[in-house]
């Protein structure tokens, strides 16, 4: 809104609000009340008019989007005049939010998407276990033949697929605590009514 038309509707007001003063000390005046006196009566069962008015322009203006505004241009000035802790705000915000981007896409990667398989509950880890095995070197990784001779002899599962390379999650405490290791892996499927 301009500043004309803002001193028009101010003007407005103030008409009005005197044109109901008067209207209120008339009232008074009719019951009894001196003419001196009648004023003040009239004031103090009206209002304070003052206070009336910046109640009214606050209803009629846009007070609710000219206030954020107004804060807006205060704390960009403010920035504006500081510039080391304006950069330093935005560095610490644009940390945060990442930090919270990467926590979230994990966080929905990990717990909430669930895996690629129709049965996921189903899937089985197969491997091949050397006799020498060492504890630190992890099992045997599969040849495509020797999957290739799984595959043909299953009976127990109803399809097998071989990974490589995939992380798997591992915890040494019982399961509760993720702990990636790259290792290979072949996930198959148990039959229906196969334990």
């Amino acid at each position: 809104m301009t500043w004309w038309r803002i001193r028009k509707r101010d003007a407005d007001v103030e008409r009005e609000l005197r044109s109901d003063l008067e209207l209120e000390e008339e009232e008074q005046r009719e019951h009894g009340v001196p003419p001196e006196e009648a004023r003040y009566a009239a004031l103090r069962a009206f209002g304070n008019p003052t206070l009336i008015c910046e109640q009214t322009s606050a209803i009629w203006s846009w007070n609710w989007l000219e206030s954020p505004a107004r804060d807006l241009r205060f704390s960009l000035r403010t920035l504006r005049r500081t510039p080391g802790f304006t950069v330093i705000a935005i560095l610490v915000m644009a940390l945060g939010i990442g930090a919270n981007v990467a926590l979230f896409t994990v966080v929905r990667g990990v717990l909430l998407k669930p895996l690629p398989f129709h049965d996921p509950d189903r899937l089985v880890m197969l491997y091949e276990e050397g006799l020498q095995m060492d504890d630190a070197a992890g099992p045997n990784v599969v040849s495509g033949g020797m999957y290739a001779e799984w595959k043909n002899q299953s009976r127990s599962f109803s399809s097998l697929a071989l990974a490589k390379g995939i992380r798997v999650g591992l915890s040494g405490s019982g399961g509760q605590l993720p702990e990636k290791l790259k290792n290979a892996e072949r996930y198959v499927r148990p039959r229906e009514g196969v334990a």
